[in-house]
């Protein structure tokens, strides 16, 4: 015969502690009450505070009967005495259970005051529970704190609340506090197990695992679901069932979902999102799966995640092996990223009045994301794929073994040389190696009627401090100079490397601005550049401004002033010839055999060629202009450019700029 409605009882309260022993998850709460009753250190107020569900209020009726047993104060009540029988049905005389949400108010509270004079009826203490405490007034509150400081030595206070944030500081200075912490998930799990076997009801460990996930760390919630689950299921519970009750998505389509977003199937993931939709599935509990899980595939591609310690402990073995097999498809900065972005729809999920759009949209997003790769990474990939064993630079590169290029001068020219480190071979080879690049198309012919000049061969590589001035265009010119006014005047310095040249001819330093810009500063600051040049000759150095578009004298003229005694006759600076032009022959006539070889006296001709040193005429052998050429395609480098691009090399000719007039009027001495 089933028994009537009226005598059920749900399984919170069928089954509820009775002991300490039996009060799971809490184990640091009834370790410490256990031994206060044993030691006899027991306090005249208690506060319980946690969230709803973890055994405030059943720890309350079990210290109510540890302290009322007729074996007491003990913390293993008996359970027969008659005592332990009427505190469990709630039906004992000295043990008062108050709602604090009902009972509020200051007369309340004062009729609590007015009770405590009298003794116990029958029992030990007289036990006062007060239920959702911060539900109480600020006037009852105030009126209880004298009585919850010094109460009558038969009179015990046990407050419960889930908000203890709420109640004043002046009362929670009385009480001796006890916070309970949420239920682990496993502790769940095997109490739902032990329960469905004394209901004898069938239920799959799925569908118990999926309860637990969704208690939350409520142990109440927990077995109110599975009271429902048993209520509503005719035989086996099973997960697809609990999730059709409960609102929730099944585990294998929270998986199905996040797999297809590491495999960038955009469809397959919106699909099963919308299908969960209209079977009523609650997405925010679904965007907080999803959320988990990420969680859960960045902890499993940690080297501890199969430790004791690790969040992934209690996972049964298949779903510890779906992750593994997941967590291998995408890398933790792609799970980083997609758990951030998940995470940031999740709180805006909440607040949305269009869930699903807004879920729908971030699972495309997440689907279609691109990976990332870090600098190092990509370095890595980079060098793995560089092939060894080349050299580039010196003379493997060019063909000759003394490291010098075509274009360098010969052993026995008096200019001065600098050679530059070569690059490492591997960054030159990342540079050369063959890349997927896309070739542009050049259409039509590029004509260059201008006859061919003479050119003379430059060193390949220059130092440092004479490449300075020559990388804007400018004759550099006395490198030792520049470089003593950078210690001493920094600002200085960078206005004089982009837009001056420099001569030194006896105690005389001449200065040719490169354009208008600049005479206005370097004519204020001639009195500063002079000094600081004849603190470094260590004798006085007159400085001059010449006119824009004024020769400037090669540079072994300068060396040969810098030379010369201070005091002593300067020697006369060589002037340069000018070369002409015959007919576009591309012939240069020369002074002489020490004349040095340059360009036609503008501007715009004179730019890069004083930058290098002065080779004579008679140490360079002429070269026409096919040879020049088949000198520079004769590089590797130039032509694997060439042969890149499609490029062709062409002569440029560039018309001479006349020289702005300089009023002379203006030229200080």
């Amino acid at each position: 015969m089933a028994a009537s409605p009226s005598s059920h009882l749900v399984l919170a309260r069928k089954w509820r502690p009775e002991r300490f022993s039996e009060l799971v998850g809490q184990e640091h709460v009834t370790r410490t009450l256990a031994q206060a009753l044993k030691s006899g250190r027991i306090a005249h107020a208690f506060l319980f505070t946690g969230i709803r569900g973890v055994g405030k209020t059943t720890a309350a009726r079990i210290m109510a009967r540890c302290l009322n047993c007729e074996q007491g104060p003990t913390p293993d009540p008996c359970g027969t005495c008659a005592a332990c029988v009427e505190i469990r049905t709630g039906s004992a005389l000295d043990v008062v259970e108050i709602d604090g949400a009902t009972y509020r108010k200051i007369d309340d509270a004062r009729a609590i005051i007015e009770n405590l004079s009298y003794r116990p009826a029958r029992d030990r203490f007289k036990i006062y529970i007060i239920d959702e405490a911060h539900q109480l007034t600020d006037q009852a509150f105030n009126a209880l704190l004298k009585t919850l400081e010094e109460p009558p030595a038969h009179v015990k206070f046990i407050l419960a609340t889930t908000e203890p944030q709420k109640m004043p500081e002046t009362i929670l200075s009385r009480l001796q506090r006890y916070d309970f912490r949420r239920i682990p998930f496993a502790i769940i799990f095997d109490r739902l197990k032990e329960l469905a076997g004394r209901e004898s009801a069938g239920a799959d460990e799925a569908a118990l695992r999926m309860l637990a996930r969704e208690a939350g760390g409520s142990m109440r919630d927990a077995e109110r679901m599975l009271e429902t689950a048993i209520a509503s299921l005719e035989g086996q519970v099973t997960e697809r069932e609990v999730a059709s009750i409960l609102g929730v998505a099944g585990r294998s389509r929270v998986f199905a979902i996040v797999e297809a977003i590491l495999n960038k199937d955009a469809a397959v993931a919106l699909g099963t999102v919308r299908e969960l939709h209209r079977s009523g599935a609650n997405l925010e509990s679904l965007g907080r799966d999803i959320l988990e899980l990420l969680r859960n595939l960045a902890v499993a591609k940690l080297p501890a995640a199969n430790s004791p310690q690790s969040p992934l402990a209690d996972l049964p073995d298949q779903e510890a092996a779906e992750l593994t097999r997941l967590s291998a498809v995408a890398s933790n900065r792609d799970l980083m990223r997609l758990f951030r972005l998940m995470a940031d729809a999740q709180e805006q999920l909440i607040r949305s009045p269009y869930p699903d759009l807004l879920l729908e949209m971030v699972v495309i997003r997440m689907a279609t994301l691109a990976p990332v790769i870090d600098a190092d990474e990509l370095l890595q990939a980079i060098g793995a794929s560089i092939p060894t064993g080349r050299s580039v630079g010196g003379g493997s590169a060019s063909g000759n073994s003394s490291g010098q290029s075509p274009h360098s001068p010969t052993a026995g020219s008096t200019a001065p040389t600098a050679t530059k480190a070569a690059p490492p071979a591997a960054a030159v080879d990342a540079i050369l190696a063959p890349t997927p690049a896309r070739r542009i198309r050049v259409e039509g012919e590029v004509k260059a009627e201008a006859p061919p000049r003479a050119v003379v061969p430059q060193p390949k590589a220059v130092s440092g401090a004479s490449l300075s001035g020559a990388s804007a265009g400018v004759p550099a010119g006395l490198p030792d100079l520049r470089e003593f006014i950078r210690g001493r005047r920094a600002a200085l310095f960078g206005f004089m490397e982009q837009g001056a040249a420099l001569a030194l001819n006896g105690d005389v330093l001449t200065i040719i601005p490169r354009n208008d810009i600049y005479i206005r500063y370097l004519s204020d600051n001639r009195g500063v550049i002079g000094d600081l040049a004849s603190e470094l000759y260590a004798r006085r150095i007159r400085v001059e401004l010449a006119p824009i578009g004024t020769p400037f004298p090669p540079a072994g003229a300068a060396s040969d002033a810098e030379a010369a005694p201070a005091g002593g006759p300067a020697a006369a600076a060589p002037t340069p010839s000018a070369a002409s032009r015959n007919g576009g022959s591309g012939t240069a006539d020369t002074g002489g055999a020490a004349a040095s070889v340059t360009e036609p006296q503008s501007a715009a001709a004179t730019d890069g060629a004083d930058a290098a040193p002065s080779v004579a005429a008679a140490d360079v052998p002429a070269m026409s202009q096919a040879d020049l050429r088949q000198t520079v395609y004769a590089d590797p480098v130039v032509r694997r450019i060439f042969d890149e691009f499609e490029a062709r090399l062409v002569e440029v000719r560039v018309q001479p700029v006349a020289p702005p007039a300089v009023d002379s009027g203006s030229r200080k001495p």
